[in-house]
């Protein structure tokens, strides 16, 4: 009966030999990785590819080795915070003029957290650049797929964004979403038309803001860009011109008779790219007689029109 049951075993084994073979191979693959996940710490975090402190935009300026320890604990503590939906204490990491921009009341920003750390995060740190007293670091949040035990797709997704980190008086001020930092301005524009005046200039990583008071001395309607013809302002720079971004593009600027217009110019121009800013550029001004935004009128409009015209507003 024995020598049956032998016989029975190695006809199944022979039979089945390839099967059994995979089988114990993914066996034996997942017995493996479950060993590692079992001894891996919980906050581990995807593999950046770069070391921390060499910025991936090099333009010759490095991160100074006193400040590489204050900036990833900073950081780390600012994660540590939003995890665990402490948001007194993350908000307060952040600079005074970095929460008056981007979360002016502690409840902007506790929907923010609310909504990235919705499940525990873990995170990678990336020096991106680096321009004077201003060091600009990438973050990518992920999920932390040992403490949610997610394995699909959604594992792989992350947010990323720029944090900035500016030394000043020898204290480092961080700052959230791209956001550098604000300057008062005091270059004006004046003619018999218009008086234009630039108050304030709004940096980030990525694009600069100018906030600008545009008066209107006169009874016609001033149209300095519209939707429908994109480029008519720009940002005059050592690097060219500098077009408006797209939100920009998309907004007409447009000021009726003796009217005075608060208004928000944003360029793409890049921080470290460390451009002379000459001024900004007005293409195609035009003074009308009258205006009603209808192409079937525009070309009449143009016609009677009291003055058409460019100029650069020049900025210190």
């Amino acid at each position: 009966m024995l020598t049956d049951i032998r016989i029975k075993i190695l006809n199944f084994i022979r039979k089945y030999k390839f099967i059994i073979v995979i089988i114990l191979v993914v066996w034996a693959v997942l017995i493996a990785i479950n060993f590692m996940l079992t001894h891996m710490q919980t906050t581990l975090a995807p593999e950046t590819g770069f070391t921390p402190y060499e910025p991936i935009i090099e333009n010759g300026e490095k991160m100074p080795s006193k400040w590489q320890e204050t900036i990833e604990n900073k950081i780390a503590e600012y994660i540590k915070y939003c995890n665990q939906k402490e948001y007194e204490k993350a908000y307060n990491l952040i600079s005074e003029n970095a929460r008056e921009k981007i979360y002016p009341t502690l409840q902007d920003f506790k929907t923010y957290v609310d909504y990235v750390f919705d499940t525990p995060k873990v995170y990678t740190i990336q020096n991106y650049s680096n321009r004077g007293n201003v060091y600009i670091y990438r973050i990518r949040i992920f999920d932390d797929i040992l403490a949610t035990g997610m394995n699909g797709q959604e594992s792989f997704t992350y947010f990323e964004e720029k944090m900035a980190f500016i030394e000043s008086n020898g204290k480092l001020n961080m700052s959230v979403k791209s956001y550098i930092g604000d300057e008062k301005q005091d270059a004006v524009y004046d003619d018999q038309y218009m008086r234009i005046s630039v108050i304030n200039k709004s940096m980030s990583y990525d694009e600069t803001e100018y906030s600008l008071i545009i008066q209107n001395k006169t009874e016609y309607t001033l149209v300095f860009s519209n939707d429908r013809n994109i480029d008519e302002i720009a940002l005059d720079t050592s690097d060219g011109y500098k077009g408006q971004t797209k939100e920009g593009k998309d907004s007409a600027v447009i000021v009726g008779p003796n009217a005075t217009l608060a208004y928000r110019l944003t360029f793409n121009d890049f921080y470290d790219e460390a451009n002379k800013v000459n001024g900004i550029v007005f293409k195609n001004v035009r003074v009308l007689r009258s205006y009603s935004g209808t192409e079937e009128t525009k070309e009449k409009e143009i016609e009677e029109a009291i003055s058409i015209f460019g100029f650069t507003l020049p900025l210190n």
